[in-house]
């Protein structure tokens, strides 16, 4: 990441429709905001695959997907890498769906389902998920550059 401060630190913060061809954009945009930071290929990539992964589970699970209700996206950037929140309506599967599922273990080989949560947990220096007081849910990520503290 680059050394040089320039002032604050890049905020993106995005609403979308809750529908799929959604996710692609933002992205794009989060991808080209830290490649503007100064992040690597790799970490840029692998970022954007986190944030693929949570906001399509937003919009799939956490939401009736009809393009309708919003997802609200807020990536803050800071010295030691990106917190990625994306929050939900929760008129999909529930909130306890979200809640309830274990992160840690590999979904089973048979399961069509199931790993984008695993894989999310597994790519992120942190990971965190809760309810949010209007019924829907949320999904707080940090993701930290190879080589960052």
């Amino acid at each position: 990441m680059s050394e040089t401060n320039h002032g604050p630190s890049p905020l993106l913060t995005v609403v979308i429709p809750t529908t799929l061809e959604h996710v692609r954009p933002v992205r794009k945009m989060l991808e080209a905001l830290l490649g503007c930071e100064g992040w690597g290929e790799e970490d840029v990539a692998d970022a954007g695959l986190v944030a693929t992964e949570v906001i399509q589970n937003a919009v799939e699970h956490g939401s009736r997907g009809d393009g309708t209700e919003r997802v609200e996206v807020r990536c803050d950037l800071d010295a030691s890498g990106v917190v990625l929140e994306v929050a939900d309506p929760g008129t999909g599967k529930g909130t306890a769906s979200l809640l309830g599922r274990d992160v840690t273990v590999v979904p089973p080989v048979e399961s069509s389902r199931g790993r984008g949560l695993y894989l999310v947990h597994r790519m992120t220096h942190a990971m965190e998920r809760q309810a949010s007081p209007g019924g829907g849910s949320m999904v707080r990520v940090r993701i930290r550059p190879n080589g960052a503290a």
